[in-house]
């Protein structure tokens, strides 16, 4: 997709001119407090694993550079993460291309049209598996809650067909490799077999973490936002709120076999990343036709409410959604209705974290409210460097809208140690988000 507005920077145009930097103490020696941080261990999703730029990636030390990562670094303790070789499982990047810089988007095994600049997964991405180490970052893209544990053998599964099973069909399975499960973002997980499926919790059991941070609940609702609102398969559903909190409870339940702190995140408001906010009515300057809901066959111009989905730029670019013949897919756009939807639930199921939380009296980071900040529309400052949260150009987000870049994980990192010095008495020092890549330009 171009987007014609969009200039070359330069390293130095990126860096701003404020003198503005984090204040950082005389070195002291981490001091835990009332916390033991000597098996720390990180809960969550593609955010927690390090994704970036729609994968997981790993040339410029993206992956490493993880915020439970840079936590564990300024806890002072082992952390290990399954880290994948190079482009790892393939992303999106940046070209300069006729004057213009273009997103590139990953190559995509189901499409006949990618770019001859598109990055594959890299061979070693298919053979990314050591089951016999024992993480300290259990994040697995594309984790939701309701995965944590089984309580039925349809369940059990499903979950092993998710991340452990090996599909027969290549269509169905990751980049249309047969053999390999739907998301192979757990493969560094033994789940068992299909007769005899291992529960995501009982890694989470074995490990007998000290300390844990847990930002899970965002794919739960991610998944179906990111497909207009349509329940296009079983990973992409809303997690009914009731089993939500029950599976919920069920980790910290387990957590708190060994962990005696830990701090829980709340989800933010996916409809604010630019992924929803960047192809808007008004950039486009036109009218633009929509098919309405997953199952309706009501046709309409679209409205500011609505919310057009970044990858509905290339489809508007060959002519979709231009008449009302042929207007855009609604797997394209999360209507006004829809995106309400979401909101509800979102803040649904952050009460629930916060209640499940404050129950075993862990800690909470109000990610919720960190992010509706940062989104909010005007410039912010760290370390000199000015970010707002436009796509691209803004400082935080990676390309692909959705997951932040490095440097945006870096201030997710700072949140965290907050949290857990103003709850556990510790002394954890904030990075320089400077010393941290932002997107990489071509």
């Amino acid at each position: 997709m171009k987007f014609s507005k969009l200039t070359y920077f330069s390293a130095t145009i990126l860096v701003a001119v404020s003198c503005t930097k984090t204040e950082f103490d005389p070195y002291e020696a981490p001091d835990s407090g009332s916390a033991d941080f000597s098996n720390y261990i990180s809960i969550g999703s593609s955010f927690t694993q390090g994704f970036q730029d729609g994968g997981l990636h790993n040339e410029f030390q993206q992956q490493e550079n993880s915020y439970p990562a840079i936590i564990a670094a300024q806890m002072g303790v082992s952390f290990k993460q399954p880290l994948v070789t190079g482009a790892g499982s393939g992303y999106m990047h940046l070209a300069f291309l006729n004057e213009k810089i273009e997103v590139i988007k990953a190559y995509d095994c189901k499409k006949n049209d990618n770019h001859q600049l598109a990055i594959p997964y890299d061979p070693s991405f298919l053979t990314w598996t050591n089951q016999t180490t024992a993480y300290n970052n259990l994040a697995i893209g594309g984790l939701n809650v309701r995965n944590v544990i089984s309580f039925n053998t349809t369940d059990a599964i499903t979950n092993y067909i998710l991340f452990g099973g090996s599909t027969p069909s290549g269509q169905l399975a990751w980049n249309c490799v047969a053999g390999e499960p739907i998301s192979p973002y757990g493969r560094f997980l033994n789940f068992g077999s299909i007769s005899n499926p291992v529960d995501y919790i009982e890694h989470v059991k074995s490990s007998k973490a000290t300390f844990f941070t847990c930002w899970l609940g965002v794919h739960d609702v991610m998944g179906w936002a990111n497909a207009g609102g349509d329940d296009v398969s079983g990973s992409s559903i809303l997690t009914p709120v009731a089993s939500f909190r029950t599976k919920y409870d069920a980790l910290l339940d387990t957590l708190k076999l060994t962990a005696s702190g830990g701090v829980c995140a709340t989800v933010h408001d996916i409809t604010e990343a630019p992924f929803f906010n960047t192809v808007t009515l008004e950039v486009l300057g036109k009218d633009i036709w929509i098919k309405e809901g997953a199952d309706t066959n009501i046709i309409r111009k679209a409205v500011k409410e609505d919310l057009l989905l970044l990858s509905s730029s290339s489809l508007i670019k060959e002519g979709k959604g231009l008449t009302i013949q042929d207007p855009l897919p609604h797997q394209q756009v999360l209507d006004k209705d829809e995106v309400l939807i979401v909101k509800n639930y979102i803040n649904a199921i952050n009460a629930e974290i916060r209640a499940s939380a404050q129950a075993r009296a862990y800690a909470v980071l109000d990610m919720y409210q960190f992010m509706k900040t940062l989104n909010s529309g005007n410039e912010f400052n760290f370390d000199g460097i000015n970010f707002t949260t436009e796509f691209i150009k803004g400082g935080f987000y990676s390309v692909d809208g959705i997951h932040p870049n490095s440097r945006g994980y870096a201030m997710i990192a700072n949140e965290y140690m907050e949290v857990i010095n103003a709850s556990y008495g510790a002394n954890l020092k904030p990075v320089a988000v400077s010393n941290y890549r932002g997107i990489t330009f071509p």
